[in-house]
Formats: structure tokens, sequence, C-alpha cells
């Protein structure tokens, strides 16, 4: 019992200064997007943020510490803004599982999540780290109207590593990927996109949406190298399309609708893969829609 008062307050110890942070900086509720915003975003300016990972919690336990904060110590969480909180702290509780590779082809289809989701990664989906030892978990998480389902890493990642969710329903060799994505925000290289014929953490092509261009590059040997640039405007907190579409070894993308022709190109080493989505060192961003055309 002593043990568990012990754990308990130090927990609350930390969300208070978490917490009441919110309090003094609270943003305007259009700008707040899940729980990872409201824990993030409105306390960075008061201190550093305790990591969900340093200490596990069960989701009870972080249950009992919002609870806390809202009845006792003056935060101001409404309703959806506690559960999207809650589910983002329990996202990090997801079970270790085996990567079990799909070898056979894909099929056509679309992502559809579900509220039941929120703090979870569905089972098709594989997280990875690129570039790193430590794993940065992907998960669905919500918008704190409950209304807008996303899936996006739970933290950012270093400089040079890039957090990656592979679609394992299977294998791509002539066909595509659409994906609508949001980048919230980012201090270092800024990036986010689509990846397709990935075969390994070493072996896949990708393209990136920067702030101001996108562009197109292959991991080879684990090495990065462009292929392919073009100026580009993608504000922040604005939702895009892209698109990107292989048929043989022709690679066409698409940006909101509109031909990138300076990204069209041959690849002669493209044997198909799988799809996927990825971000780049600490880049926060969304992805809403997923859809996989497998000709």
């Amino acid at each position: 019992m002593r043990n568990s008062v012990k754990i308990l307050g130090s927990a609350m110890a930390i969300m208070a200064g978490v917490l009441a942070c919110a309090l003094t900086e609270r943003p305007a509720r259009a700008q707040v997007l899940s729980g990872f915003d409201v824990f993030r975003t409105n306390c960075t300016g008061c201190h550093d943020l305790p990591d969900p990972e340093e200490k596990k919690r069960t989701r009870k336990e972080w249950d009992e510490i919002l609870v806390d904060m809202v009845k006792n110590r003056g935060a101001s969480l409404d309703k959806n803004e506690f559960t999207a909180v809650l589910n983002y702290l329990d996202s990090f509780n997801r079970p270790k599982r085996e990567i079990s590779w799909v070898e056979s082809p894909a099929k056509s289809r679309k992502l559809a999540l579900t509220p039941a989701d929120a703090g979870k990664l569905p089972a098709e989906w594989v997280d990875l780290t690129v570039g790193a030892d430590e794993l940065i978990p992907w998960a669905v998480q919500a918008d704190s109207a409950g209304k807008t389902l996303y899936l996006s890493p739970l933290k950012g990642a270093s400089e040079g590593q890039f957090p990656v969710l592979v679609d394992n329903s299977g294998l791509v060799r002539n066909g595509g990927a659409t994906a609508r994505l949001q980048i919230v925000s980012g201090k270092g290289a800024v990036g986010a996109g689509v990846i397709f014929g990935f075969k390994s953490p070493q072996s896949y092509y990708g393209i990136r949406v920067g702030l101001k261009d996108i562009v197109l590059y292959e991991v080879q040997g684990g090495q990065r190298a462009l292929l392919a640039r073009a100026p580009l405007a993608a504000p922040l907190k604005q939702w895009h399309t892209l698109k990107v579409d292989v048929t043989g070894t022709a690679v066409k993308v698409a940006f909101n609708g509109q031909p990138v022709a300076a990204l069209d190109r041959s690849l002669p080493a493209y044997q198909g893969g799988r799809l996927g989505l990825n971000t780049q060192g600490d880049t926060v961003a969304l992805f809403d829609r997923w859809e996989v055309v497998a000709q």
C-alpha cells in the first residue's frame, strides 16, 4: 500500500507541473489537436516534459493522476481533452509483439480507423526507427474533440533518425498509395511523407514533404541518396494529400492533386515492396487517410 501511494504521489507531482502550465499558457481550443498537444505544447515554456516511457504506469494509474489534477489541482481539462490525454499516455503501454512480415501480394484497401483504435496500433502496421536502436512508437490518436482519428509517432526522434510505419498488409510491385498528412511542428529538418518499395530499414524509397520542397530519395545499404527535388509550399497545420504511383520502374508523384513532374523518375533497382509512412527527426506529423492501390 505504501509503495502504491508513493508511486502515485511522485506521478502526481510530475503531472502537476505539466498541467499547471496548461492553466497559464493554454492555447486557443482550435489549436489543440490531441492529447499529445495538451501534454506537450502547453508546458514546454515552463520545464522539460517528463517522458511517459521513463516510468511505466498503467492506464488506471494515469487515470487516477489526471482525475486528481482536475478535481484537486485546478487543471481545466474537459471530458474530451481528458480522454485524449489519457489515450496518449496509455499508448506507451502497448505490449511488444513479434514482427511477422506478410509476403503475399497486397490488395487495394483504405484505412478505416474507429474510436476504439485510439491509443493502439492496428495489427497490420509495424513501427520501426531508421537510424536508431530505440523504437519511436506510433499509435492511433484522436483530436481533443474526439472527431478526427489519425496515426502519428508518440514522440519526436533525434536528428538523423526517421520514425517509420510500415503497412504490413502485403507487397506491392505495381501500384501505390495516397496519404493525407499534416505537419504540425519541428525544430530541426522538418519532413514527413510516404515510403514505398520497403524491403528493410536499409532498403526502400521515399517521398518527403518539407516546408519548402518535396524530394524523392532512396535508401540502399543504409545510405540515403537524393534522387530528385522540387520547390513546394506546404504550410504547417494544414492538411495535404500526397500520392505516389509506380508502374514497372517508373514513379509518379502528385501533391494536393497536382502532378510533381520534377519527381517523375525511372528507378532501375525498384522491385516492389511494402508501403508506409514516415517522419524525420523531431517532426510532429499526423496522417488521417491512407489508401493502397495494387494493380
